[in-house]
């Protein structure tokens, strides 16, 4: 896939939703995977009733300060604890990859969606132009392909059925290095930079970066695939 910029359009969070998944509006939604929240307090904003899922007990505590509307529950996406076709919309915001089963997380997320109801998945694409920065920390191009292995075989078993996906460009945004590091590493503690890596990682973010009016941000290609719970 070509690192171009010009390959494809940048689109914020709230227009591929609204145009992927319409009006959220009284909506019941399940953000799994949902990290310190962030997605989970957008989809919130968008009128939905949400609950965020997160295994790490630490993460839902900064979510829960945080605030924003949302419900949490320290759980795996395995094995939520949540009750059966509960939720209209199942979201996996750049959570499926790291999810360690994730076939398990998608019979999951289908148990907890009522029939008719949509599984949401919002995934990293590389090689893009973030790429050559994040390969140093943790290239994850590998786990990416394997998560739409995932989802193509819930599809072959009947477990999902596809209605619709978007290619699109984001924008990282990130201060600096270093606050992109500490950011990385709070998502994921097994992420790490060597020493001897650092200067490569250095030059990789100065190329990468695109300074603007809010800061600055470095592009980067995501797909939001939407799928119906038969």
């Amino acid at each position: 896939m070509s690192g171009d910029v010009s390959d494809r359009a940048f689109l914020n969070f709230a227009t591929v939703v609204k145009r992927m998944l319409g009006d959220l509006t009284g909506l019941k939604i399940v953000d799994i995977g949902s990290g310190t929240g962030p997605v989970t307090r957008r989809l919130a904003q968008f009128g939905a009733d949400v609950v965020g899922v997160e295994p790490n007990a630490d993460v839902v505590a900064m979510a829960e300060a945080k605030g924003g509307g949302p419900a949490y529950v320290t759980a795996p996406a395995e094995a939520t604890g949540l009750d059966d076709c509960a939720f209209d919309l199942a979201f996996f915001s750049n959570s499926l990859h790291h999810v360690p089963d994730m076939a398990a997380g998608l019979r999951e997320a289908c148990r907890i969606t009522r029939a008719g109801g949509r599984i949401a998945v919002m995934e990293p694409e590389a090689p893009d132009p973030f790429f050559p920065v994040m390969r140093h920390i943790d290239d994850e191009s590998a786990v990416y392909d394997e998560a739409q292995a995932a989802l193509g075989d819930a599809v072959a078993a009947g477990l999902l059925r596809r209605a619709g996906n978007l290619h699109y460009a984001a924008k990282y945004r990130v201060a600096s290095l270093e606050a992109m590091l500490e950011n990385l590493i709070t998502v994921d503690s097994g992420r790490s930079l060597a020493d001897q890596d650092r200067p490569a990682v250095e030059a990789a973010f100065a190329a990468a970066f695109v300074p603007d009016d809010k800061g600055g941000y470095i592009p980067t290609w995501s797909r939001l695939d939407v799928f119906e719970r038969p």
